[in-house]
């Protein structure tokens, strides 16, 4: 989802620098799991009633359907998903465990996973007879013991109770890192800051697994399809759009949440952890060469400089080669640029919000600064987070 308006618009300088585990043996699945069709456990207290008790027939409900993979390295995949109090959920399950062990999914009220998945391991040599499914009223639905490749589909009805409902595999040894959630009428928090899922559940979402630089094409928000997501040391982010060329928005804290987009069709957008402290108008472009305003901008691709990206792209005729790093103290972005056949005069702007001011050996303006041929042609705009006084 596009993500809102800043609250604020922080003051940006722009200054323009001239520079020269499993339990022993496996057990036996179910038979048949994936024509089979698992019964609800005994519904908890307060659970959803299917009935109206009018005796007049319903109208359908359309159910929400889910597909969760078990994935190597004790996870499902995707973690955690939003539903409705009382709504009709099918959940359809494959095992896609590479390192061949078997698991189940079982969906418990909140806060009781930790409850379950200890009972499960106290069954101890009864639990492969019974798929190690404990008895336990706070038992939603459960899968069929899925071995490497079996699948299993559940149909159940989340009770008429907002909260977060988990999901686990009580498979002992797994459970206390294989687990998910389900809110329900309850608003996902970002994903890195989400308590409910694994903290590498998190991780397994991010590109790049929370390395830093790191550099990703990905769909975004607010932004052109071409675009690249680029995690620099520290804490700051920032989208760059290679079908515009140009610098679109910085942000700081977790990179990107890749999981809507690598779940689907890859047409769904990442999300961001937060709003963007900088963001360019939508309209505009950052450099004018000679009489080149409004001139075709062309990608070229780009090359990795201390593990960063440095962009080469065309502005009409002209090379243009661009590097962003980020400020030291992670308190903002130098986006630095290399233009090393120019020969007529550069123009730079930047459009920052209020208070933006750009500094030259043209002097000082709130709209931009000239460079002449005869100057050097490395030059950056810094962007500095929050409030900030212009250098020289």
């Amino acid at each position: 989802m596009p993500f809102a308006t800043p609250r604020f618009r922080p003051v940006v300088t722009a200054v323009l620098a001239l520079t020269g585990s499993c339990y022993g043996a496996n057990p036996e699945p179910a038979a048949n799991p994936a024509e089979s069709q698992t019964t609800p456990a005994a519904p908890a207290a307060g659970a959803a009633s299917t009935g109206s008790g009018s005796g007049k027939a319903e109208a359908p409900k359309k159910s929400l359907n889910v597909k969760i993979e078990m994935r190597d390295g004790l996870r499902f995949e995707p973690p955690r998903f939003e539903a409705q109090p009382g709504e009709e959920i099918v959940v359809s399950l494959e095992n896609a465990d590479a390192t061949h062990q078997p698991h189940n999914f079982v969906v418990l009220r909140p806060g009781k996973r930790e409850e379950v998945v200890q009972q499960a391991l106290a069954l101890g040599e009864k639990g492969p007879a019974i798929g190690f499914i404990p008895e336990n009223s706070n038992i939603i639905v459960h899968s069929a013991l899925l071995n490497p490749e079996g699948t299993n589909t559940v149909r159940f009805t989340l009770p008429p109770e907002k909260g977060v409902y988990p999901y686990v595999c009580t498979m002992p040894g797994h459970g206390m890192v294989m687990y998910g959630a389900i809110y329900s009428g309850v608003k996902m928090p970002a994903l890195a800051k989400d308590q409910n899922i694994p903290p590498q559940a998190a991780q397994n979402a991010i590109p790049g697994n929370g390395r830093r630089p790191y550099v990703q094409r990905i769909f975004l928000p607010n932004t052109g399809p071409a675009s690249i997501a680029v995690a620099l040391p520290g804490e700051q982010n920032y989208c760059w759009d290679a079908g515009a060329c140009r610098l679109r928005y910085a942000w700081r804290g977790a990179f990107v949440d890749a999981s809507a987009n690598w779940r689907g069709n890859g047409k769904d957008l990442a999300a961001l952890p937060g709003e963007p402290w900088w963001s360019a108008e939508p309209n505009g472009f950052p450099l004018k060469i000679g009489a080149s305003a409004g001139a075709q901008v062309k990608f070229l691709g780009y090359k990795l400089v201390d593990g960063l990206p440095e962009f080469h792209y065309r502005v009409g005729e002209t090379e243009v080669f661009e590097k962003i790093s980020a400020l030291p103290g992670n308190s903002g972005l130098v986006d630095h640029f290399r233009i090393p056949k120019a020969s007529q005069q550069i123009h730079v702007s930047v459009a920052s919000g209020a208070g933006a001011t750009i500094a030259g050996d043209a002097g000082s303006t709130k709209s931009g600064a000239a460079i002449t041929p005869a100057h050097p042609t490395d030059f950056s705009i810094t962007l500095t987070e929050g409030s900030a006084t212009a250098k020289p």
